[in-house]
C-alpha cells in the first residue's frame, strides 16, 4: 500500500473517532460511566460461577434476565448475599464475587444472568 495513502487512511480514522468523541450525548456517557468488561452466565442445577476474584474489591452489576423457567439468582460477595430476581440487577462490591441460584434448580428451570464492571466518573 502507498504510504501517503496508508497515512491518510490513518488520519482519517482519527479524526473520525475524534469526531465521534466530542459527541458526548446523554447515552453515550451513560454508556461510558457502565459496562467495561460485559459478561454472560447461565446456571442450572446448583452451579456456582465465580463473576470477580481478584486482590481488589470491584465493583460489578449482575442482571438476571427476565423469561419462562427463570429462577432467581443469589450474588455471594465478600460474607454478603444479594438476590437478584428474574428482570432486576443489583450493584455489589467485592474481592470475590460468585452467583449461583437463590434455591437449587429443575426441570427446565434455569438463569441467565449478565455482568459487568462499573466504572465511576473521576
Amino acid at each position: 500500500m502507498n504510504t501517503k495513502l496508508l497515512l491518510a487512511t490513518v488520519l482519517a480514522l482519527l479524526g473520525a473517532s475524534a469526531a465521534f468523541a466530542g459527541e458526548k450525548t446523554e447515552a453515550t456517557m451513560d454508556r461510558m460511566k457502565a459496562a467495561v468488561t460485559p459478561g454472560e452466565i447461565a446456571l442450572t442445577g446448583k452451579e456456582v460461577k465465580t463473576i470477580h476474584h481478584g486482590k481488589t474489591a470491584e465493583e460489578y452489576r449482575v442482571c438476571v434476565k427476565p423469561g419462562d423457567e427463570t429462577a432467581a439468582m443469589k450474588v455471594i460477595y465478600d460474607g454478603k448475599q444479594e438476590t437478584v430476581q428474574p428482570g432486576d440487577c443489583k450493584d455489589v462490591i467485592g474481592m470475590r464475587i460468585n452467583a449461583t441460584p437463590a434455591e437449587p434448580l429443575s426441570g427446565s428451570q434455569h438463569i441467565m444472568a449478565t455482568y459487568h464492571a462499573v466504572r465511576k466518573e473521576q
